[in-house]
């Protein structure tokens, strides 16, 4: 009976596979049972089986004795058994999923297999078999419910569907059809009143059914299975891979069906794949020790832990954890196995710890552990990915060592790590010994010759990577030939020419037999690639023209393979039109792309291709001009199709509007920041960081800036979302530096805020060029004190200094030399020339900065000003300075000496400020030694050197050196004329040496040279107009030659009375200080030298007046003396 039983059982349950692929199959193109379907018919009476398989109109009938079974069965698999042929059927209908191409939303494979579902649990699918009866514990026999699904499937074949469901992503009905089949298997239970076996029986296919399911739960759904056009997180799939579900599935499973059913460990490792996180995965084998026990986790259950922290997501920190589970295992059990330490190493070699990773393979070769290859290869992976061939070559060594046999997966991965260091000629080298290798394990196969391929590609080296490809097309080896993948690497390589050859190369494989090469969409690109890499590096226009109609064949080729031309493909060839400058091809292929782009796809992937397409027609648009065009594809075609903008888009928009071909946009500030402040408000959250929109947010701060308007380009700046870069920051420091005024507190505290900055460098993170502005900005409002603080705790650091000296960049250090020359100038307006001269003397050793011109001008120019103030203030204090103290002028002096040993030429204003601080401290000689060396150098003196010579001459009293300084100054056939400074000077010289007639001789010739004019029309206190003589710009000496030469020169006038009085404005004089000097001389000349009857005027202090009566007695009395 129990027989009779099992054989109905089996054949209900294999026509639901044969119904799976008759019914939900159609349209299928299977391999294993194309236009074929089996059935089985089951005889007891000659316990034959029976297989008819029927192809087309040739129908064959086998039939298999028993006995034949028996000795099917010991060779092997047994082929006859029903078992086996539903196992086939479901292998059909996958291989079918897995070819099929294109469904429709009505007719994909997960709508098929709900609909199975749907049928299998319906009561009339399968007629039901009265006969079927389980037999109690009594004797008695019970019949099975006609709704039992159990009567049509075997739990075997349950588990099998419940898997093929899960693959496939039909969650829900694998779900459904979970719990109907569980819930039938209780009730068979019941009504076969429990016994022990049958218990038994039914709590291990309850047991194996939700760890079938909950194992589907728990692995994501790939897109490659997800058949679907639907996305499966639309389809509600993603629900179900999460913790709380999987606890629930299995707190279901054990308590509701009656007696507790305890999960293997095949169960719980189900339940952690689920779970991504590594710290959650590790809380959850805690519970499960806790619950069931430690003697119940198996060393598999830990293995799920170990390979959590293993992944990407815990690259950099999870090998803690993973090494500190792995010496709990060998502490408390399980023991690990080679699986928990693979993962081990796996995730320290992932995480950059390679020599944790050798340490522990070192620590398992030396236990009593099977050294294998699988805990070689994370090692041999991660090295050959991050390119050390040095390190892979010693594993592999070190596997030779302990006899593990070394294949071609290890010398590939060897291969794999030179290409990645770009080392392909030791990879030709490497390939050319497997190939002459006798053992057969280790030749080489076609990934061995596509990895020396890609490597000479990568390096540029199309003559290898040809000759390798002919080899490949040699006899060398039967089973080797080149595939699409050497087709594609080597046309990434050669030139656009051969490039397109080989397309056709490919096209005429089709004539084979054998080795026939489809050209993908790769394959195109790649071409085409080439081609704008050769036009990027050629600047013949001739040659780019040629070389873009070889890219416009490519795409021509492509369209006529009928290949699905995707968003790569075309972005390659709108790229290559941009390099060329061809703007109207490239928006031409835009617009080809959105008619054939009809169902555009959610996916990244797809949508960053498509939005580079956009990309490289704004640039093309950008080139020519053509801002408005530009800005009509961002705003009406880019934002509403939400194609993701790269950094490269907002870089074309500013290009375009920098290179308008509108001139009023082009040479407008404001224009063209109205249209990016437009661009600005339509930019996602996203957009807004600098990674994305920087250029556009570094554009629009400048042009605020320009325009002046600090506010406008601050809330610029403030709408970047996340740290900022270098160029951004910098641009709002050089509106700080720039505005006036200057906003010197707001640069300091966006430098203190924004101390951490992408893409910088240094101990501060703060960028060279971003430091600057914020320290000219400082200087500029004379805080000189807080750019120094600035520079200090931004500043260079020794290691980084030292680094900087042995590079050979031009850039030196983490401030630039105009900003210290602006630290250098605020102090010498702040009267610090100490500080000044500090900071030169500090700048090649702290700041690692050498000086330049400029620095020592100023530092020369705060000396010179420093002796003029002490001098001024001895003057006042009438304090002799004291020739052993220190002396502004040597500071000036030394510093010129400095420039000319460092071979630092001088200029004129550094010779001239040297002379200045020397005429102020009366040291003549040094100061005609300066202008020799002037000379020497090949300057010529302008008038500020020689008027100050001149001066120091007068202080010394070296009147001869004066003398002959002014007249080289009027000898001179140049530019330079002498002023009055000149003839002030020199005038006070010769009065000091009591050279009269000559001090009188040079003013009378300064006079007619109209140098200085004495005389100007004021109004007297009587309002009327008169001529006087305005001495109050002059010196006394000077004054008193020009008063002593009016008078004198009345006397050679005819006889006549003078009308009126004479007035003399004096005021204070040139060079006096607190009290008037020239008021009290000019009265005493003319009272007491000459005579001559004057007074202060009553009604203005300034002026003396003498009458014209008083002059009249003047020049009588002389000429009756004479």
């Amino acid at each position: 009976m129990g027989g009779r039983i099992y054989w109905r059982r089996r054949r209900c349950a294999l026509l639901i596979f044969v119904l799976l692929h008759q019914r939900y199959a159609d349209g299928f193109q299977s391999t294993a049972l194309s236009n074929q379907h089996r059935q089985v018919k089951c005889k007891k009476s000659s316990r034959t089986v029976c297989l008819l398989a029927e192809t087309g109109n040739n129908q064959r009938q086998r039939s298999y004795p028993i006995n034949y079974q028996r000795r099917r069965r010991r060779k092997g698999v047994d082929r006859s058994s029903l078992s086996y042929q539903s196992r086939q059927i479901m292998k059909s209908f996958e291989e079918a999923c897995q070819k099929r191409q294109h469904f429709d939303d009505n007719n994909n494979v997960t709508s098929r297999l709900d609909n199975l579902v749907r049928d299998l649990l319906a009561e009339d699918l399968l007629p039901t078999q009265n006969e079927d009866s389980v037999e109690a514990n009594d004797g008695s026999r019970n019949e099975l419910p006609c709704h039992n699904i159990t009567s049509r499937i075997t739990p075997r074949d349950a588990s099998s569907l419940i898997r093929l469901l899960g693959r496939h992503g039909a969650l829900t009905s694998m779900l459904t059809f979970l719990r109907r089949f569980c819930h039938d298997i209780h009730e068979i239970n019941i009504v076969g009143s429990g016994s022990t076996t049958q218990s038994k029986v039914a709590e291990e296919a309850i047991l194996y059914a939700y760890t079938a399911a909950i194992a589907a739960c728990s692995k994501p759904q790939p897109n490659s299975l997800v058949l679907s056009s639907q996305h499966p997180n639309q389809r509600g799939d993603s629900q179900y891979r999460s913790k709380a579900f999987l606890l629930q599935l299995l707190e279901e499973m054990e308590n509701g069906y009656g007696k507790r059913i305890l999960p293997n460990s095949y169960t719980l490792s189900a339940v952690l794949i689920g779970i991504d996180d590594g710290l959650d995965a590790l809380k959850l084998l805690e519970t499960f020790v806790e619950k069931y026990g430690a003697d119940a986790i198996t060393a598999q259950v830990y293995n799920v832990v170990l390979a959590c922290f293993s992944g990407e997501k815990y690259n950099s920190n999870g090998w803690h954890h993973a090494i500190s589970l792995l010496q709990r295992m060998k502490r408390q059990g399980p023991q690990p196995n080679e699986q928990s330490f693979s993962y081990v190493l796996q995730s320290c070699a992932g995480s950059g710890q390679v020599k944790v990773a050798l340490s522990l393979l070192d620590e398992v070769r030396q236990s009593s552990l099977e050294t294998t290859p699988k805990l070689y290869l994370p090692l041999l992976k991660v090295a050959a990915k991050d390119g050390h061939s040095d390190l892979v070559w010693s594993l592999i060594n070190t596997m030779k060592g302990d006899s593990i046999q070394i294949t071609t997966m290890h010398l590939n991965l060897y291969l794999q790590s030179l290409a990645k260091a770009g080392l392909h000629i030791k990879a030709l080298g490497v390939l050319r010994g497997m190939i002459q290798q006798s053992d057969p394990m280790q030749l080489p196969d076609l990934i061995s010759f596509n990895t020396v391929l890609s490597a000479c590609a990568n390096s540029n080296d199309y003559e290898a990577a040809h000759a390798l490809f002919d080899q490949m097309k040699g006899e060398i080896f039967e089973n080797i030939r080149p595939d699409v993948v050497s087709f594609n690497t080597l046309i990434s390589c050669a030139p656009p020419q051969t490039g397109l050859d080989l397309i056709h190369e490919m096209r005429l494989t089709r004539r084979n037999r054998e080795g026939v090469v489809v050209p993908t969409s790769v394959t195109f690109v790649n071409s085409i690639k080439q081609c704008r890499e050769y036009v990027k590096k050629e600047t013949d226009p001739d040659i780019r023209n040629d070389i873009f109609e070889i890219a416009l064949s490519v795409l021509s080729l492509a369209r006529n393979e009928r290949i699905s031309l995707n968003t790569f493909v075309y972005s390659a060839a709108i790229w290559i039109a941009e390099a060329v400058g061809d703007s109207s091809v490239a928006l031409q292929l835009l617009q080809e792309l959105n008619r054939d782009a009809q169902e555009r796809s959610d996916d990244d992937q797809f949508r960053s291709a498509y939005g580079a397409c956009y990309d490289g027609v704004i640039s093309a648009l950008s080139k020519d001009g053509l801002y408005r065009e530009a800005l009509a594809l961002y705003h009406y075609e880019m934002q509403p199709l939400k194609l993701p903008s790269t950094r490269n888009t907002y870089k074309s928009i500013v290009y375009a509007l920098d290179n308008a071909n509108d001139e009023e946009v082009k040479n407008s500030q404001s224009k063209k920041a109205a249209l990016l402040e437009g661009v600005l408000s339509r930019m996602v959250k996203r957009d807004r960081s600098v990674e994305v929109g920087g250029p556009l947010f570094e554009a629009l701060i400048k042009l605020h800036g320009e325009k002046g308007s600090f506010k406008a380009a601050k809330m610029a700046f403030d709408s970047i979302i996340g740290p900022c870069d270098e160029p951004c920051l910098s641009a709002i420091l050089r509106v700080c530096s720039s505005t006036t005024p200057t906003h010197w507190k707001e640069a300091v505290l966006l430098t203190h805020s924004s101390d951490v900055v992408w893409g910088a460098r240094g101990p501060g993170m703060i960028p060279t060029r971003a430091l600057s502005y914020a320290v000219i900005a400082c200087a500029k409002s004379d805080q000189w004190k807080e750019a120094l603080n600035l520079i200090d705790l931004y500043g260079i650091d020794l290691k980084y200094r030292r680094a900087a000296v042995n590079s050979d960049s031009k850039q030196r250090g983490l401030v630039s030399i105009n900003a210290i020359n602006s630290v250098i100038r605020a102090c010498s307006r702040d009267a610090r020339p100490d500080v000044a001269v500090q900071i030169l003397n500090d700048m090649h050793t702290k700041y690692n900065i050498i000086p330049n011109e400029t620095t020592y001008r100023l530092a020369i120019i705060a000396c010179n000003q420093a002796e003029h103030r002490e001098r001024r203030q001895r003057r006042n204090t009438a304090v002799a300075s004291n020739p052993l103290e220190f002396q502004w002028w040597e500071c000036s002096l030394s510093l010129l000496r400095r420039m000319r040993e460092d071979e630092i030429r001088p200029s004129v204003q550094a010779y001239s400020s040297t002379v200045s601080s020397l005429e102020a401290a009366g040291q003549w000689q040094r100061a005609i030694g300066v202008l020799q060396l002037m000379r020497e150098d090949g300057e010529i003196p302008n008038l500020y050197c020689l008027n100050a010579a001149i001066s120091a001459c007068e202080k010394g009293g070296a009147w001869v050196e004066a003398l002959e300084l002014y007249e080289s100054i009027r000898s001179q056939k140049s530019s330079i004329r002498t002023n009055f400074i000149t003839v002030n000077s020199l005038l006070i010289a010769l009065e000091k040496a009591s050279q009269v007639e000559l001090a009188e001789s040079i003013y009378q010739e300064a006079v007619r040279d109209k140098i200085m004019s004495p005389w100007v029309c004021r109004y007297d206190n009587d309002g009327t107009l008169r001529r006087m003589m305005d001495l109050h710009k002059f010196s006394a000496p000077m004054a008193k030659i020009a008063v002593r030469g009016y008078l004198e020169s009345l006397l050679t006038r005819k006889k006549k009375a003078i009308r009126g009085d004479t007035i003399f404005i004096v005021g204070k004089g040139k060079g006096s200080e607190g009290k008037p000097v020239l008021l009290p001389t000019i009265l005493n000349l003319l009272r007491e030298e000459l005579g001559v009857d004057a007074k202060v005027d009553d009604n203005n202090v300034g002026r003396i007046r003498v009458t014209g009566a008083s002059i009249d007695n003047f020049i009588e009395t002389r000429r009756w003396k004479e």
